[in-house]
C-alpha cells in the first residue's frame, strides 16, 4: 500500500514537470512562456494536492515578481483589494454563529422540518439559499453565513469533514447559490458589473425586469439541473427519528443571550446589504464592522480565543489565487486571447456562437477569476456580437453561464470560501465539477438556447 502511495505521488510530480515545461515548447513571447509555467505549476500543486494549498498561492505572487514578469503593486495587488476582507469578515461572523450555539438551533429546526432525511436536507437548504439570492448582492457573504449552518448539519448528523456526505452538503450549498445567481439582477456582483459595462459601453440599460425575462429562468434550472449531481459522491442516506430530534431541539432550553445577540448582528448585516445603494458602504467593511463587533465589550460574542480558532489558511489561498488573474491582465494575455478568438466567431451561427463563448468563458475561468474576466472581455465579447447582427445581451449572458463553470476552487472566490471551510475534498469537488460541466454544455443546447430562441434575444 505505502508502494504504491509512493509510486503515484512519484508520478503526480513527474506529470506536473512535464505540464509545467509546455509552454517553453512553443514560439509566444518569452514573458507569457513565463508567466503561463508559473500558472500551470500552481494549479498542478493544487490539483495533485502535493504542496498545501495556502503556501503555493503565498508563493505565487513573490514569483511573479522574481522572474520580473509584473512590478510588486500587480503582484501583490489583491491584498488591498476587498476580495480577502470580505472573506475575513464571513470567517469571524462563521465562528459567531457556531460558538453562540444559534448554528446548532438552526440545524436541528431544520432537520425537524425536513424529518432527518438527506433528500429533506437538501431541500432545506436550496429553499434557504434561493430565498436569499435575490436580496444580498454577495455571494461571498452569503456563503459565509450559511455554510456555518450546514456545519452544524453535519455535526448533528456526525457527519466527518471531507467525507462523501459533508461535500455533497457543501456543493449544494454552493450550487443553490452560485447557480440562481444568474437569475437575478442583484444576486451578485458580477451581474451588476455586467449590467454595468452593457450600459456603459453599449447604451443598454437593464432593469431588474428585463434581466429576470432573459436570466430567471435558465438560472433557476440550472440549479435546479446542478443539485442532483452531488448524489455522483454516493453521499450517506440520512435518517434520524422526529422524537430523537425533538428530544434532542428540546435539550436546548430557551434561545440564548448570545444566540439572540447573534442573531442580531445578523439581521443587522442584511438590512446592511439590503441598503447599500443609500450608504454606499462596501461589503467587506460591513462584514469587518460586524464581525468585530462581536469582539467588543458588553457584547462579547467572541474572545481572542475564538479569533485563534479562524482559517487564516484561505484567506492566503485566495489572494494568491486571485493574483493569477491581476497579472493575467496586466501582462495582456486577455487581449491576445480576444484577437484570437474574434475571426473564428465571426464565421458561426447563433448556436455555434453562443456554445464557442460559453466554452471560451470557461477556460478563461483557468487563468482569471470572473469579476476580473468580465471587466476585461465583456465589453469586446458584447460588441462582437453587435457586429455580427445580435444583441450585445447574448455575448454579455453567454460569457455569465460560462463563468459559472469551474474545476478548481482557485477559480472562484466563493467556491474557495465553501473550500476553506475545511468540509469539502478537493478529490470530490472537481469529480462534481467535471461532470458538471458536461452537463452544463447539454443544458446550454436544449434549454438556454431553445428559450433565448423564444423570446427574442437571438433575432438580428
Amino acid at each position: 500500500m505505502e508502494v504504491n502511495k509512493m509510486f503515484f505521488y512519484k508520478l503526480k510530480w513527474i506529470i506536473s514537470c512535464i505540464i509545467i515545461s509546455l509552454p517553453f515548447t512553443t514560439s509566444i513571447d518569452y514573458l507569457y512562456q513565463k508567466y503561463l509555467a508559473i500558472t500551470l505549476w500552481a494549479v498542478m500543486m493544487w490539483m495533485f494536492e502535493l504542496i498545501p494549498e495556502e503556501i503555493v498561492a503565498i508563493m505565487l505572487p513573490v514569483i511573479y515578481l522574481v522572474f520580473g514578469i509584473v512590478k510588486q503593486d500587480v503582484a501583490f495587488n489583491s491584498w488591498v483589494s476587498g476580495t480577502p476582507w470580505i472573506t475575513l469578515g464571513g470567517l469571524i461572523i462563521g465562528v459567531m454563529i457556531v460558538k453562540s450555539g444559534l448554528v446548532i438551533r438552526i440545524a436541528y429546526k431544520a432537520l425537524l422540518l425536513a424529518q432527518g432525511s438527506l433528500k429533506g436536507v437538501i431541500f432545506g437548504i436550496v429553499v434557504t439559499c434561493t430565498i436569499f439570492t435575490p436580496l444580498i448582492p454577495s455571494v461571498m457573504a452569503k456563503i459565509a453565513l450559511l455554510v456555518p449552518v450546514v456545519i452544524g448539519i453535519c455535526n448533528v448528523l456526525e457527519v466527518k469533514p471531507k467525507s462523501r456526505t459533508a461535500s455533497a452538503l457543501i456543493l449544494v450549498v454552493f450550487f443553490s447559490l452560485w447557480s440562481p445567481k444568474m437569475a437575478f439582477l442583484t444576486a451578485s456582483t458580477d451581474s451588476i458589473l455586467t449590467a454595468g459595462i452593457l450600459e456603459q459601453y453599449m447604451g443598454i440599460k437593464l432593469s431588474w425586469m428585463s434581466w429576470a425575462k432573459d436570466m430567471f429562468i435558465p438560472g433557476i434550472l440550472w440549479m435546479i439541473c446542478s443539485i442532483p449531481l452531488v448524489y455522483i459522491l454516493k453521499p450517506e442516506n440520512l435518517s434520524l427519528s422526529k422524537e430523537y430530534l425533538q428530544n434532542e431541539y428540546s435539550k436546548l432550553g430557551s434561545v440564548s443571550l448570545e444566540e439572540k445577540k447573534t442573531i442580531l448582528i445578523i439581521v443587522c448585516v442584511l438590512l446592511a446589504f439590503l441598503t447599500a445603494s443609500f450608504h454606499h458602504v462596501p461589503e467587506n467593511m460591513i462584514m469587518i464592522i460586524f464581525g468585530g463587533i462581536a469582539f467588543f465589550p458588553k457584547i462579547g460574542i467572541l474572545s481572542e480565543d475564538d479569533f485563534k480558532k479562524i482559517q487564516f489558511r484561505v484567506l492566503f489561498f485566495l489572494t494568491g489565487a486571485v493574483t493569477i488573474g491581476d497579472v493575467a491582465s496586466e501582462i495582456g494575455i486577455t487581449k491576445l486571447i480576444v484577437a484570437f478568438t474574434q475571426p473564428y466567431l465571426s464565421q458561426m451561427s447563433s448556436l455555434e456562437l453562443i456554445l464557442s463563448i460559453y466554452f471560451f468563458s470557461i477556460l478563461s475561468n483557468f487563468l482569471l477569476n470572473p469579476l476580473a474576466l468580465i471587466a476585461t472581455l465583456m465589453m469586446p465579447m458584447a460588441d462582437l456580437c453587435k457586429q455580427l447582427g445580435y444583441s450585445p445581451l447574448v455575448g454579455g449572458y453567454s460569457m455569465i453561464m460560462g463563468f459559472n463553470q469551474a474545476l478548481f476552487p482557485y477559480e472562484i472566490a466563493p467556491l474557495m470560501l465553501a473550500y476553506g471551510f475545511g468540509y469539502l475534498k478537493l478529490s470530490h469537488l472537481i469529480k462534481v465539477m467535471a461532470l458538471r460541466i458536461l452537463v452544463g454544455i447539454v443544458f446550454m443546447v436544449i434549454v438556454t438556447y431553445p428559450y433565448w430562441s423564444v423570446i427574442g434575444l437571438l433575432d438580428k
